[in-house]
Order: C-alpha cells, then sequence, then structure tokens
C-alpha cells in the first residue's frame, strides 16, 4: 500500500496486479487509477472485477468467451487488453488463435481492445534469438490487428530488463523488480543506477560461546573448528529467509560482515560473531541491504542460487514493516 501512494504521486498510468482482492485494498484506499490482472481472470471473477473497474487482460479464446458471455448477460461495455504469447509459452492468447480472436471481437461491440501486450523471457539480452523472435512475433501480432482496423491505444511488454536493453518498449513499460532497487541482471549495473529501498534489520535474542569440536543447530550442520560466539537472531525461512542461506548467506553487525553458520530453522539462525569484541544482547544487526548497501540484496540472492525477486516476496509476511519518505 505504502508503495503503491508513493508511485501513485509520481503520476504512475496505473497498477498491475494478480487478483482482485489486491486491487479491493487499492480502491478502498481511493486509487482510481487503471488496475489490470497481468495474468489474466478466472470467470467467477468478473462481477467483482467490473465492480471494481479494473481492466481484464484476455490470455487465450477461453476467457474472452467468459468476457463475452458476461457483458452480453449485462448488457455492459467493457474495456480490455489483450495478451499475447509471443514465445515465451506462459500467459498469453497462442498466435494461432489470432484470426480467431480477431473474428470474434469485430463482430463484438460490447467489447473495446484498448490495450496489446506480451512477456519476454530474457529482455535483458536484446541479441538472444527468443527475444528476436518476441519482438518479430509482437510486431506481427500489432501489423495484423491493424489490417483489419483494430488500433489499440497502448501497447506494453517493457519490464525492468526490456526498460533498460530495449530500444522499443511501447507506450506503457512495466518496472518491477527495478522499483525496489534491484536490477534484472549484473551488466545492467553498467547502464543504471539503481537504489534500494528495502532494508531487513532484526537484534541479538542470545549468544552463546561454544567449544572447539561443539555442535549447532539442527542436522547439526555446524561444528566448530574453534571456540566460537554465536549470535541468534529470532528469523528465519518461517519469516521468509531463505534456508538455502544456511552456511552461505551473511549479516552486517558493528562495520563488519558475520557470516551466517548452520541451517537457517523456521525462527531463528546463527552468525558468527567471533570476531567481534564484546558482542551483546539486544544489538542490531543488518540481514539485507542497508543505508550504504551494506548487505547486498544481488549478492545474497547469488548465494542463494535464486534471483533477489524471491528474497523480495519472500520476506515480510510475518515481519513488522516501517515505511521512511
Amino acid at each position: 500500500m505504502e508503495v503503491a501512494k508513493v508511485l501513485s504521486k509520481e503520476g504512475v498510468f496505473g497498477f498491475g496486479l494478480s487478483e482482485p482482492e489486491e486491487a479491493l485494498i487499492l480502491r478502498n484506499n481511493g486509487f482510481s487509477q487503471p488496475i489490470l490482472l497481468l495474468s489474466g481472470f478466472e470467470k467467477d471473477w468478473l462481477s467483482e472485477m467490473y465492480n471494481l473497474k479494473i481492466t481484464p487482460v484476455v490470455t487465450n479464446l477461453f476467457t474472452l468467451e467468459w468476457l463475452c458471455e458476461f457483458v452480453r448477460k449485462k448488457n455492459l461495455k467493457w474495456e480490455f487488453h489483450l495478451k499475447v504469447d509471443t514465445g515465451m509459452h506462459r500467459f498469453g492468447l497462442n498466435l494461432k488463435d489470432l484470426n480467431t480472436f480477431i473474428e470474434k471481437i469485430k463482430k463484438f461491440s460490447l467489447l473495446k481492445l484498448t490495450g496489446v501486450m506480451t512477456h519476454f523471457s530474457c529482455s535483458e539480452n536484446l541479441e538472444h534469438e527468443l527475444t528476436q523472435l518476441q519482438l518479430k512475433n509482437l510486431k506481427k501480432v500489432l501489423e495484423k490487428l491493424k489490417i483489419n482496423k483494430i488500433l489499440p491505444k497502448y501497447v506494453h511488454f517493457a519490464n525492468s530488463g526490456g526498460i533498460i536493453f530495449l530500444p522499443e518498449k511501447g507506450n506503457l513499460v512495466r518496472p518491477g523488480i527495478s522499483l525496489y532497487g534491484s536490477y534484472p541482471c549484473y551488466k545492467a549495473k553498467e547502464l543504471i543506477r539503481l537504489y534500494p529501498v528495502m532494508t531487513l534489520k532484526s537484534k541479538i535474542a542470545e549468544i552463546k560461546r561454544i567449544k572447539k569440536g561443539d555442535y549447532a543447530g539442527y542436522g547439526p550442520n555446524f561444528k566448530a573448528k574453534k571456540d566460537t560466539i554465536l549470535g541468534l537472531i529470532p528469523v528465519g525461512y518461517g519469516d521468509g529467509y531463505l534456508r538455502s542461506l544456511s552456511n552461505k548467506g551473511f549479516a552486517y553487525y558493528r562495520g563488519k560482515r558475520v557470516s551466517v553458520i548452520g541451517n537457517v530453522s523456521m525462527k531463528a539462525l546463527y552468525l558468527n560473531l567471533t570476531e567481534i569484541e564484546n558482542p551483546k544482547i539486544g544489538d542490531e544487526v543488518i540481514l539485507l541491504g542497508g543505508e550504504n548497501e551494506e548487505v547486498p540484496v544481488d549478492e545474497l540472492a547469488n548465494l542463494a542460487g535464486t534471483i533477489s525477486y524471491e528474497l523480495f516476496c519472500s520476506l515480510g509476511k510475518t515481519i513488522p514493516k516501517e515505511y521512511k519518505n
């Protein structure tokens, strides 16, 4: 919600969401911008979608038929966008169905196509054959629509990678991961400066001083090679801190990086504080982000064998949030 408020003040065209429940939250808080459900919709969502003034995104002939049936029964007019599958083979109308789609909407005056969209598999790699194929297929779709005198007002396909790397971007763009200050790939850092907007902090809940040969945590997956000071942090995979960061991750404490050791458990993880002088219970540690990127999300994601998107989406479901500026 707080992010949406900032984006609204910055003058964004609208919001791309997944479910009507998300749209309801925005509408109940006074947001009037267009809302699209980018992954399509279910048949029983349509009534609520119309009441919430959501722009439907048709992704196949079935959803088109549902939409036609709904507006016919209600005798309503509704604008919608079409999502086409240009080669990623996820959500989107199959290209072989485009002629059927065109013939259907040409005869159906209650629906108006106002936008065409697709999604790129690797927009950060302009030279990849799939990126070139998707651009080519999208142009074919637009040309065929134009031949049939169907001229959608909006064309959008550029995600964060597309905004940075694609020379063509349509007249709407859909930034995602870049909104949070993370890069779609490492080479994007050479072209644009992004500023992380999320920091995860916690406090030391316990301090354990263990001897050489002692074990710690589940598994056990850690055996001390020397006398070791452990800081127990009350954050774990139940809070979205990935278990794959066991014995790999790191945090920031008193000006130094400190490593995650042992297995991350549901509500706790260990930090190795052996090199820190007199660590104290209650002291603050940075687990992600920081004012000076002390714990870069891209680096942490790489250690976990994932992308920063997964970290952003995982964290915070049970963690209190504080918004600044």
